[in-house]
């Protein structure tokens, strides 16, 4: 039997995506202030009036589409291992992953050019991307014993020293020269550190 009529309509989250995608494709051809939301809507494939639907300008669709690529992997907020440094390592290995990909590395560079002329954009890094960030990685450190901690530091601080040591440094370069990292050196690093900081 073959089916008539118009076809089931594409669930909201799913056509987002696709808005997402068709926004970061074309963010990777020019730059941002070039776009436009008949350009993002074609890509998309879909009408100009489908995306306003969703999104009331350029600027509200950059700033959900800026939150929506801080949905962490499950590595990245869960303990997949017993061993609470363990864990640690392995969160902070998939904020690397993710913080210094080529797409994100891309947003960070937009988000600080617009973040002058939408602060919701810049929030919304800070919120989604560093603080979340932070507050993770904080209470990751809190259940490693201190009698495994080499330096007897607050939380806040050993944690804003690891990240700063790795992905920290390694962001800033690449936003500076624009060149990637290489991820495996960045996980030798955080692994290096991680055994010059712990005992176990």
């Amino acid at each position: 039997m073959t089916s008539r009529g118009r076809p089931l309509a594409m669930p909201a989250e799913e056509r987002k995506q696709k808005i997402y995608v068709a926004l970061d494709q074309l963010l990777n051809e020019g730059a941002y202030e070039n776009v436009t939301m008949a350009q993002i809507a074609a890509k998309a494939g879909m009408s100009k009036k489908t995306l306003y639907v969703y999104f009331a300008d350029k600027d509200a669709l950059l700033q959900a589409f800026v939150a929506s690529t801080y949905v962490w992997p499950q590595k990245a907020v869960q303990d997949l291992a017993s061993d609470p440094v363990e864990a640690f390592a392995i969160r902070m290995h998939a904020i690397a992953d993710h913080v210094l990909c080529e797409s994100h590395i891309r947003l960070c560079r937009l988000a600080i050019g617009e973040g002058a002329r939408n602060a919701g954009i810049a929030e919304t890094f800070f919120q989604l991307g560093i603080l979340a960030n932070r507050q993770s990685l904080v209470q990751a450190m809190a259940r490693i014993d201190s009698a495994h901690k080499v330096l007897k530091l607050d939380n806040l601080v050993l944690v804003e020293m690891i990240v700063g040591a790795t992905v920290g440094q390694h962001l800033v370069t690449s936003l500076l020269t624009g060149q990637l990292p290489a991820l495996s050196d960045v996980h030798k690093s955080i692994d290096a550190l991680m055994a010059s900081m712990f005992c176990r």
